[in-house]
């Protein structure tokens, strides 16, 4: 029984996102500089499937999921944050039940997200030696892709996020360019 990519994508995010320091690294990113974790898991999930990713590649996929960000799951996100804090008016367990319920609801919503970006994952293995080598040029390929630079703190968010993805390569040779 074949697993599609929309599955394969998602045990390799959750998978990822467990181990240590990624989930701060990449909601560190999300919340500085308004990336979307679902587009730097699937860079890097691409360059673990042996697929190195242009900005071209970055933009294709971003317009498909950038909308659903932007309606659904970042209002999600702000109401469920909001009520960590509680609201007076109303039982705290009842306010901390809804804001579970809207946190399933967003990871649903990011699941959804991840299963119409799976399919555009290119097809043409990439030419680039080495999982990191790939991971690092598809990431660096967002950051140029959104316009963002990528300074210290974005270099230490990335290194976490690269050695957990590639926890058995060397990463000495490997670097973020400048975006």
């Amino acid at each position: 029984m074949s697993v599609s990519p929309a599955d394969r994508f998602w045990a390799f995010s959750l998978t990822l996102y467990g181990k240590p320091g990624v989930a701060p690294a990449l909601l560190g990113l999300q919340d500085r500089l308004g990336l979307d974790v679902n587009l730097l898991l699937f860079c890097c999930w691409a360059g673990a499937e042996g697929r190195a990713l242009s900005r071209a590649d970055v933009a294709a996929v971003e317009k498909v999921t950038l909308p659903w960000q932007a309606e659904i799951i970042r209002p999600l996100r702000a109401v469920r944050r909001r009520l960590k804090s509680g609201f007076a008016a109303l039982p705290s367990e009842s306010v901390e039940t809804f804001r579970r319920r809207l946190g399933d609801l967003e990871i649903e919503g990011e699941r959804m997200a991840q299963a119409a970006m799976a399919p555009l994952l290119p097809v043409e293995a990439a030419a680039i030696a080495g999982n990191a080598a790939r991971i690092a040029g598809n990431l660096t390929a967002y950051f140029r892709h959104a316009e963002r630079p990528i300074g210290p703190e974005e270099q230490a968010a990335l290194t976490v996020i690269l050695q957990a993805c590639c926890p058995g390569d060397s990463l000495e040779r490997v670097s973020f360019a400048s975006a």
